[in-house]
């Protein structure tokens, strides 16, 4: 059984939309992956927006880089798909009313959404899972079609009012891990032929092949394989916190309580429903609620160590 992640950690620096905490995010789920789950540091990619990365998290990139350890995986392997950095979602209302698409926000606002994880998660293997976790605002629901296990109770994918929030700075040394919609389409619009203020226009226009499936071609829904689990930072109404760190080093406070429950866990493993549980009670004073997505079986599976 092999074990493979990337580790993605964006910063957004200089561009009015900059955070603090991710570097330091990814670095600790670098240590904690190797270190107490196993993980080869061959086997742990790590792809970030500092000035000196030599191959910059782009939506191209990040999407390239899971397809091709799909391809390449094998029944009894886990895959792990890790990202701290802004997150959006983007209404979209047609025939079958309004429905809700989240995303994470790569380095040149190539949007990945909810979409595109599922067609991922429709594309493994049998017998290997994929397990993703998201430090970003608005990330419940980023696996599209994906049972809750732990939530508030709502589907992710319908349209509903998010909650009123400061989506700068919010006080405190921290700021929101989303970017608004406005400034992506700000970023996008220098870059592309036609004058629009449709994202999914900006995209096509732009990227090409390279945008999200969302606005190139029909997602299959189907879900009757259960190989995708998804743990997020936050509801997907609700916005993730980047701390300052005051005195330590910058961090993502969910990241945080992930980072300190395992490494400090002692006895039997956690169930990735209990994990969740054991974090959202460690944030009961923040405005922040994690959230799991899988199947019943997946639920009840020891974080990681699903064979």
């Amino acid at each position: 059984m092999g074990r493979y992640a990337l580790l993605v950690g964006c910063c957004y620096l200089g561009d009015g939309n900059e955070l603090q905490g991710c570097y330091n995010d990814v670095a600790a789920m670098k240590d904690l992956l190797i270190n107490s789950f196993g993980f080869r540091r061959t086997n742990v990619e790590v792809l970030t927006d500092q000035r000196s990365s030599p191959l910059p998290p782009t939506g191209e990139v990040i999407r390239t880089e899971l397809y091709e350890m799909i391809k390449q995986a094998e029944p009894g392997d886990v895959l792990l798909f890790y990202f701290s950095g802004h997150g959006i979602y983007r209404d979209f209302r047609g025939s079958r009313g309004c429905i809700r698409e989240e995303a994470i926000v790569p380095c040149d606002r190539n949007l990945i959404f909810s979409a595109d994880f599922r067609d991922m998660v429709n594309g493994m293997p049998h017998g290997a899972d994929f397990v993703m976790i998201a430090d970003s605002c608005h990330s419940g629901g980023l696996i599209g079609q994906t049972k809750e296990q732990v939530g508030p109770g709502f589907r992710p994918d319908v349209c509903h009012a998010s909650r009123p929030y400061n989506y700068g700075n919010i006080g405190g040394g921290r700021r929101a891990k989303r970017m608004p919609i406005e400034s992506v389409l700000r970023h996008l619009r220098p870059l592309s032929h036609v004058d629009s203020s449709d994202i999914g226009t900006l995209l096509r226009d732009i990227y090409g092949n390279q945008a999200s499936i969302l606005f190139r071609r029909h997602v299959d829904p189907d879900v009757s394989v259960d190989r995708g689990i998804l743990i997020s930072g936050c509801q997907s109404n609700e916005t993730a916190v980047d701390d300052d760190g005051k005195h330590r080093r910058p961090y993502g406070l969910f990241t945080a309580e992930l980072y300190s429950t395992l490494r400090n866990l002692r006895g039997p493993m956690m169930s990735n429903a209990e994990l969740v549980e054991t974090i959202r009670c460690k944030l009961r004073n923040e405005d922040q609620h994690p959230c799991l997505y899988c199947s019943d079986k997946r639920a009840d599976a020891p974080f990681l160590w699903l064979r």
